[in-house]
């Protein structure tokens, strides 16, 4: 456990600056900062049970990421446990340090793997603006070296209707949104709701056409076999889609895989692995696969790839994927399901709600201020670029242009759901 003198901090920053408080605020009266994740697992674990938050933000998600991808990027674990007065858990903060440059940056752990990013805080608990940030500060002094900034993207303003007690915090909107669907028992009332006759008579031609090259079925991964069949189907696939669009493959490094493999097989004789994988079968050959968590009544989904084979391709086989998914979550009584952050048309037509993210830079110093300053500028831009036509079609070729230029494939955006 981190436990060093505090340094008084700059207070002058004017987007989320801290300042001095004349108390901690009842709900955060003590704080304490772990470096290691196993120190934090038991009141970590007691919140998960009490807290609203995404699968991103379990245990065994971030530890496995932490151990792979976590590792492999040099970020040291911060994991902030926030108790009230009297001592119970009233928050966790799964916080990563790193530096870059002359800054040291917390960040919640989850890296691009986590398309949803937040706290865990008890449901019953009231806190402002100054009790958020005051928590901060306070965490990154018992740091050595001190954190200079907090940099929190993605966090979406409320979840399962429950207000993000950090969205008090000066924020502006995410680059891009997230994108839901509201489930119910009745799976054909919700297909109808979103796909429209014609494109259900479509769906069902594909259907069976991919039915005369193989059988279709879909399968859930209920062993450490079927697991890892799937997870090679996938990294299979999208090692042949990025090189057939010229694209570099995020998802090609080593510690990736063995995150992915962990978070599948871990636990699952108990039911209990942070990530479900599913696969739409044609035969004996998978053509699509699917990759996601679930906490509480939601379930988000993490990654999606398809064969690309033409023959198979032609019959949105991933397209397909979705809809058994959704068919088998609304029976089993989930009330959402996602496809995670990003535009995409498949998005659009699969979920009916936008939910909207935000990103906040709190400063602990004037190095940490300028930082957290030019990262939010960064990201208003990448922001009007994406959500402005012509700027994001001139980027695009840009962007392919210098790295076909370069003799190197351009890198493409890590998330794909």
């Amino acid at each position: 456990m981190l436990n060093h003198a505090p340094r008084l901090a700059t207070d002058s920053m004017a987007f989320a600056a801290a300042r001095d408080s004349a108390g901690a605020p009842a709900p955060f009266a003590h704080c304490e900062v772990f470096d290691d994740l196993d120190s934090a697992r038991a009141p970590w674990m007691e919140m998960e049970r009490l807290a609203l938050a995404s699968p991103y933000q379990r245990y065994g998600f971030v530890e496995a990421w932490q151990q792979t991808t976590g590792r492999a990027r040099a970020i040291a674990p911060m994991i902030v446990v926030a108790r009230d007065a009297a001592g119970r858990v009233s928050a966790i903060l799964p916080l990563g340090r790193s530096r870059r440059g002359p800054v040291w940056v917390a960040e919640f752990l989850g890296g691009a793997d986590a398309n949803f990013k937040m706290g865990l805080f008890r449901a019953d608990i009231d806190v402002g603006r100054e009790a958020i940030v005051d928590l901060l500060r306070r965490a990154a002094r018992m740091t050595r070296p001190h954190v200079d900034v907090f940099w929190l993207t993605n966090q979406p303003v409320s979840w399962q209707g429950a207000a993000n007690p950090m969205a008090v915090l000066p924020r502006q909107l995410s680059p891009s949104f997230g994108h839901k669907s509201a489930l119910t028992k009745d799976f054909n009332g919700w297909l109808r709701d979103h796909h429209s006759k014609e494109a259900q008579k479509k769906l069902r031609k594909k259907t069976k056409r991919l039915n005369e090259i193989g059988g279709v079925s879909h399968v859930i991964a209920q062993d450490e076999a079927r697991a890892r069949a799937i997870l090679a189907a996938f990294f299979s696939q999208k090692q042949a889609h990025t090189r057939a669009v010229g694209l570099a493959n995020p998802y090609q490094e080593p510690h990736t895989a063995r995150f992915f493999d962990i978070a599948a097989t871990r636990d699952m004789a108990e039911g209990a692995q942070v990530l479900e994988l599913h696969a739409l079968m044609s035969g004996e050959r998978i053509v699509a696969t699917f990759g996601g968590g679930a906490q509480g009544d939601r379930f988000c989904g993490m990654f999606i790839s398809y064969d690309a084979d033409p023959e198979i391709s032609r019959c949105s086989p991933g397209q397909l994927l979705i809809l058994e998914i959704i068919r088998d979550l609304s029976a089993r009584g989930f009330a959402t399901f996602d496809l995670g952050v990003g535009e995409a048309r498949y998005k659009d037509a699969n979920c009916e709600t936008d939910e909207p993210l935000f990103d906040a830079a709190v400063a602990v110093t004037p190095v940490g201020f300028a930082a957290g300053a030019a990262a939010l500028l960064q990201q208003r831009i990448k922001r009007w670029i994406k959500h402005t036509p012509w700027a994001w079609r001139l980027a695009d070729r840009l962007r392919r242009r210098a790295f076909l230029l370069s003799g190197r494939a351009a890198q493409p955006q890590r998330h794909d759901l």
